[in-house]
């Protein structure tokens, strides 16, 4: 009788052992905000994560695959993880954009306009190539100020090859 019960014993804690899980969540590496419906692929089969990233995986599980349509795919070692998988983006992030339009009665403010100007120097200032000195020339030639310009082409060139040797 009582080998019968140690062996019912060790028969329910193999059981119980086989029936182990873990959960764990799926975030973005960048926001920390819940991966919904990622694809887990493990030795038990494919699960996906619930409304909050979660899922359930047994212990018996030596690694993971993770896919997401909007995530780099990625695959984990269970043992190197915690409580959370996190996943990076494939989509850029840009800042945001502000498009106006002209219309009969749409005037922008003399502040907005020069910012406009500013930004869109700045953006020509970003896009140049430092090895093509031509490009260069111009450029910097329409943004120096009228006021500072002298009135001999000459004078201009001498000043705007002063100004990129500097550069």
């Amino acid at each position: 009788m009582k080998q019968m019960r140690l062996l019912l014993l060790l028969l329910l804690a193999g059981t119980l052992q086989g029936l182990a899980q873990r959960r764990l969540v799926v975030v973005d590496v960048e926001t920390l905000m819940p991966v919904v419906g990622a694809n887990v692929i493990s030795k038990d089969g494919n699960l996906t994560t619930d409304s909050l990233g979660f899922f359930s995986v047994s212990d018996s599980c030596k690694s993971l695959s993770f896919s997401h349509v909007n995530y780099e795919s990625r695959l984990v070692n269970l043992k190197e993880v915690r409580d959370t998988v996190f996943l990076i983006s494939k989509l850029l992030n840009i800042k945001e954009v502000v498009v106006f339009g002209h219309g009969k009665h749409d005037e922008l403010p003399e502040a907005l306009k020069r910012q406009m100007k500013i930004d869109k120097k700045e953006a020509q200032l970003a896009a140049i190539d430092p090895s093509s000195g031509g490009n260069l020339l111009s450029l910097i030639g329409n943004i120096i100020p009228k006021k500072w310009r002298k009135n001999s082409k000459e004078e201009r060139r001498k000043r705007l090859q002063k100004i990129i040797e500097e550069y």
